[in-house]
């Protein structure tokens, strides 16, 4: 058969080489014992390069700087996109019989908003059930601002996702009403989701192997819930423990990872606190963890290390030392290293994820004379990825009044007011920032 290439005539130090190439630039991970599973998808994954011969185009593919159409291409052929609607059904009754309900009912004291993503969303199930959850268990929706983000590398499975249609396959194990109250029925045996859920969901490409997040640009900051199943599983060890503490960052305080259940063993050194309910394990993070963690961190930076005492009979045996040469001063003494600002602690601070000590330093800052645009912008950032958009939207208010011609702070603004549902604002926003920079390629994204 053209094309076909038994495993045995492919050398191990190519294939090794192979795997290593996909764990650096596409994030993921083959291991020896998956190789052949690796070289029948490659071999399928060939002819949308236009080669024939698969050992042919992985050679060519290891001298290659891969764009980022190579990477979605081979994204498609190397991961399962086979999901369905409420699949590991355990999770989605916990949602609903317990943890949904008890944070809506926090939410309608404060902030009717709730923010969900999931991570590798294929063709799109997955993120459309949680639209559906939400839809059952909150009948005033329209007054809450509800988001739910929807990201993969795939872009042909956002693509069907987008869509909204699917075949019985991806109803099973639901009821028959499900699909009935949900859907329209269009060509054959093909279903069509309901617009009013559809436009509950965004959808868009995100390799998160690579890709910046938590950000505001891509809004994965300030989630409840982030879902990632049978992603982690792809993914070199290196590479999942740097994704989960990511993840950590992009979470509320007391927000969840939800992982499928062969993934649990990956989280077992996490930064969360696991939460064990009836067959389902769920990732919850605690800032009092975080911070436990911090504290031993600051301890042993120190050198604040305790030694273990050394047992009375042991000691005896020991042989006196000799005594060391006089320590020079010189050798003491450590390179001095610059003070950081005030201002420069907080955004280390920020980039760590540590948003609540970055906000304390901020505070401190502006109480001492330290309110400036840069300060504000910072604490616009730091706000927004808590949830606080009202204050954010306040601070980043201010530092655009301050410099009204920079192009960026309008695109912050907008990426603010887009956050709380103010389209016609964000719209406002986005336009003043191209007027200012027409080649400023996000706005550009943004608006269209």
């Amino acid at each position: 058969m053209k094309g076909k290439t038994d495993i045995r005539a492919i050398p191990e130090a190519v294939l090794q080489r192979l795997s290593d190439y996909l764990t650096a630039r596409v994030g993921l991970h083959f291991a020896k014992r998956n190789w052949k599973e690796l070289q029948r998808k490659m071999s399928v994954a060939m002819t949308d390069f236009g080669f024939d011969q698969v050992e042919e185009f992985i050679e060519w593919l290891l001298f290659l700087s891969p764009t980022q159409n190579h990477i979605e291409i081979l994204a498609s052929h190397l991961t399962v996109g086979e999901t369905y609607f409420f699949r590991e059904r355990g999770a989605f009754e916990i949602l609903e019989q317990s943890l949904l309900p008890a944070l809506i009912a926090a939410r309608r004291k404060t902030e009717k908003r709730l923010r969900f993503w999931s991570a590798g969303c294929s063709t799109g199930e997955e993120p459309y059930s949680l639209a559906i959850l939400i839809d059952k268990l909150i009948p005033d929706l329209k007054d809450w601002i509800v988001t739910i983000l929807a990201t993969d590398i795939n872009t042909g499975a956002i693509r069907k996702a987008e869509e909204g249609i699917y075949s019985d396959w991806s109803f099973r194990d639901n009821p028959p009403w499900f699909k009935e109250h949900y859907f329209e029925k269009v060509d054959g045996n093909y279903y069509r989701l309901l617009p009013r859920i559809r436009k509950m969901v965004n959808f868009s490409y995100l390799n998160i192997s690579e890709d910046h997040y938590p950000a505001l640009q891509n809004n994965t900051n300030a989630m409840d819930f982030i879902f990632c199943r049978n992603v982690l599983m792809y993914f070199a060890p290196g590479q999942i423990g740097l994704t989960v503490e990511r993840f950590h960052r992009s979470l509320l305080d007391g927000g969840c990872l939800i992982v499928s259940p062969v993934e649990t063993a990956l989280l077992t050194h996490s930064p969360f606190v696991t939460v064990r309910s009836q067959d389902s394990t769920f990732y919850r993070k605690d800032a009092r963890k975080t911070k436990a963690v911090q504290k031993a961190a600051k301890h042993i930076e120190k050198g604040n290390i305790p030694c273990p005492s050394i047992p009375p009979e042991t000691a005896k045996r020991r042989r006196p030392e000799k005594p060391s040469r006089p320590t020079r001063q010189a050798e003491l003494k450590k390179p001095e290293e610059a003070e950081r600002t005030p201002y420069e602690e907080a955004a280390a601070l920020y980039r760590k994820g540590l948003y609540p000590e970055a906000e304390e330093k901020l505070r401190k800052l502006i109480s001492n004379g330290g309110r400036n645009q840069e300060s504000c912008v910072l604490f616009a950032r730091v706000l927004a990825n808590q949830g606080r958009l009202e204050e954010a939207l306040g601070f980043c208010e201010e530092a655009v009044s301050a410099d009204k011609c920079n192009a960026r702070l309008h695109y912050l603004l907008a990426t603010i007011l887009e956050e709380q549902q103010q389209v016609e604002e964000a719209r406002v926003s986005l336009k003043k920032a191209l007027y200012l920079d027409r080649n400023f390629v996000l706005a550009h994204f943004a608006l269209a």
